[in-house]
């Protein structure tokens, strides 16, 4: 009879440890860093949104006030049977009126960063675990070979001030980080009179369980000299309001 037990008692014993380590195996240890982009259906985010715009040969500027607003709607499972999320863009001219689709931003999160899709182009917006100072080619999916993409061409975003508070100038959000994307000139500011140039600068800035709450996107060309007059080129700065 103990014969006949004792092979019993240690194949349960077995498959117990056998459970347990597999148990220990499959804990997830969960980036908490994610939360400056949360990916939650029904996520929202509105934004004013100001603009200035130069162009035409004598460097017409337009200046342009709105409302933009971000929202989760839907999820999907792209061609690398990857779990990716739908944001719907919402515009509107003035607080108060209707809201309507302006377009969409598809959304994939992998193991280490968050790919993000606009207008035929991906970016990879940001990587994790956040940490201040890491930096990595951002645009490097983009179509740069398309003259209307030239510009993104070798950027590197890198982490700046993370952690510390942020005031977008309309609101203040605690524990942020800040995501320099590129800054670079030609010169800028007429350094030389007779040489063409360029400006370009972009910035994001996010809050933990938030989201976006900052971004800064200038790109101008010029001739010689830099003058409203044969500027060329845009700045967009959105900054949020409300969320939730």
């Amino acid at each position: 009879m103990t014969k006949r037990i004792l092979p019993v008692f240690l194949l349960v014993i077995m498959c117990m440890i056998t459970m347990y380590s597999c148990k220990k195996r499959t804990v997830s240890t969960l980036d908490a860093t994610r939360n400056y982009f949360p990916l939650n259906y029904g996520k929202y985010i509105t934004y004013d949104v100001d603009s200035i715009y130069y162009f035409g040969s004598t460097g017409t500027k337009y200046e342009s006030k709105c409302q933009l607003k971000y929202m989760v709607s839907d999820t999907f499972t792209d061609t690398r049977n990857r779990l990716s999320y739908i944001l719907d863009i919402y515009y509107r001219p003035y607080d108060g009126s209707d809201w309507t689709p302006s377009r969409v931003v598809l959304l994939t999160p992998t193991a280490n960063s968050l790919l993000y899709s606009q207008d035929g182009t991906q970016y990879i917006k940001l990587m994790f675990p956040i940490s201040e100072g890491f930096t990595w080619p951002g645009n490097q999916y983009a179509e740069v070979q398309d003259s209307l993409y030239a510009y993104l061409n070798n950027w590197n975003y890198t982490y700046q001030n993370y952690h510390l508070s942020y005031f977008n100038g309309r609101v203040n959000f605690d524990n942020t980080v800040t995501c320099l994307e590129n800054d670079e000139n030609v010169n800028y500011q007429n350094v030389d009179s007779i040489v063409a140039g360029y400006r370009t600068y972009a910035k994001e800035v996010y809050a933990c369980n938030v989201g976006m709450i900052y971004k800064e996107w200038t790109h101008y060309t010029w001739g010689k000299p830099d003058t409203t007059q044969n500027r060329n080129g845009y700045s967009v700065i959105m900054r949020a309001i409300d969320h939730n």
